[in-house]
């Protein structure tokens, strides 16, 4: 990585221990995603997973990392870009001794006459750089980001739905601009900087907020609501979702999908990581994420044989982030995670045992939100008490999904005045 390998190797060590992990040594796949999840957070930029990777070293390569990715790396130490960090770091040679920053100490003593050079070489370029912008910003007009264009259309009330987005980002200096469609980064479409409208196809209701992003930085965001009427239950696949129909989900149980008719949809009698999801989105006047009551009563219903785990989620969406709350069979409950608005408890470092079920018997699940304080009880035994990351917003959609075929007898949603919707399912 040439000259800026001794400040990317400073910049590793500060990171690692801000966030207090264990040893890089030992991270995995996991461990590198969840950095990406906390850079996206930090610096609203996503580094790619190779990209990280190639900056700890797990995979060979010597060139290095773009100015852009530089200033992501230093922003996410709370630094305005790399620069800063960099004048900061050689003023800590100059006057901090300690043994944390021995390495960048010696770096420094040895190569001065040589930082000079590149100090000298690098403010040369920097004027040529300002020469440039300011010559293009007489051609081209100043650039201001908030006058750019971003706006949605949703085109229908059925699923699938088609949204059209107005933009213009024809005045815009960087190279490459992207849309985002939702939070997922998968899907990310490359755009025609000098056009006026792209149409997106969206399998799946929900809130979700677009991006217009421009060289990774997040130019204008705009909302997509995709609203269902009533509740529509959905059979992930890709790339086309399954829609059930009224009749196969109108059980005499309750609201859900039989194991029989999922085995033919699918065509297999095995279960296992095959979803289905029942949605219910809309405005919920009245319900947020600060002042909240929700109740439903579930359960899996397919074999151990059909499905290992019989994984459960409950998740009640707002317009900034959502709850989502796990359940299982108990011998399964290390591959669960419980999301709580930005902050995520995974199953694999915590003991999330009390959200094991026996699926035998219907599951009571109940939660409230105060005073940003989320409590979860499974048939009335509390099982979760902290705080959530973040005020989700006001409620806008509730999902509730098995993996392989259940039941939903009853679903209460509300606030500490009153009970905003209340539905009770079977015939």
């Amino acid at each position: 990585m040439g000259k800026e390998e001794p400040y990317i190797r400073l910049w590793r060590e500060l990171l690692e221990k801000s966030l207090g992990w264990e040893s890089s040594d030992t991270w995995s796949e996991y461990d590198f995603e969840k950095l990406s999840e906390f850079f996206f957070s930090k610096t609203n930029t996503r580094l790619s997973l190779s990209t990280l990777k190639r900056l700890w070293g797990k995979v060979r390569y010597n060139s290095t990392p773009t100015i852009a990715t530089l200033n992501v790396l230093a922003r996410a130490l709370d630094f305005e870009d790399w620069r800063a960090f960099r004048k900061k770091m050689d003023e800590n040679t100059l006057v901090d001794g300690s043994a944390a920053h021995e390495k960048t100490n010696n770096f420094v003593s040895n190569k001065r006459p040589l930082l000079l050079t590149i100090a000298v070489v690098c403010g040369v370029l920097m004027l040529l750089v300002i020469t440039k912008l300011v010559k293009s910003s007489v051609t081209m007009g100043t650039y201001e980001p908030t006058k750019e264009i971003f706006e949605s259309r949703v085109v229908s009330d059925q699923m699938p739905n088609s949204v059209v987005f107005d933009y213009d980002a024809s005045n815009d200096p960087a190279n490459e601009i992207y849309l985002q469609q939702s939070w997922d980064p998968k899907r990310t479409e490359k755009i025609n900087k000098n056009g006026k409208q792209h149409t997106s196809i969206y399998y799946y209701p929900g809130y979700f907020n677009a991006k217009l992003v421009a060289d990774g930085q997040v130019r204008k965001t705009v909302s997509v609501f995709i609203k269902t009427n009533g509740w529509m239950g959905i059979i992930d696949r890709s790339p086309v979702p399954v829609y059930l129909n009224a009749d196969s989900i109108n059980l005499q149980s309750g609201l859900g999908i039989k194991s029989q008719t999922f085995e033919e949809i699918k065509g297999s009698s095995v279960l296992n990581d095959s979803w289905v999801h029942f949605y219910n989105f809309r405005y919920f006047d009245g319900a947020s994420g600060h002042d909240l009551n929700f109740e439903t009563t579930i359960r899996n219903t397919s074999r151990p044989e059909q499905s290992s785990c019989r994984k459960v989620t409950v998740e009640i969406v707002g317009t900034e982030n959502e709850i989502s709350i796990p359940l299982s069979d108990k011998g399964c409950i290390a591959t669960l995670n419980l999301s709580l608005g930005s902050k995520t408890i995974y199953g694999k470092d915590h003991d999330l045992s009390a959200f094991g079920c026996d699926f035998n018997s219907f599951q009571h699940l109940s939660c409230s939100v105060q005073n940003n304080q989320l409590k979860v009880s499974l048939n009335e035994k509390m099982i979760f008490s902290g705080l959530i990351g973040q005020d989700i917003g006001k409620i806008v959609g509730l999902v509730i999904g098995f993996e392989g075929a259940g039941e939903i007898k009853s679903v209460k949603l509300g606030n500490r005045q009153k009970i905003i919707y209340q539905q009770v399912f079977g015939k």
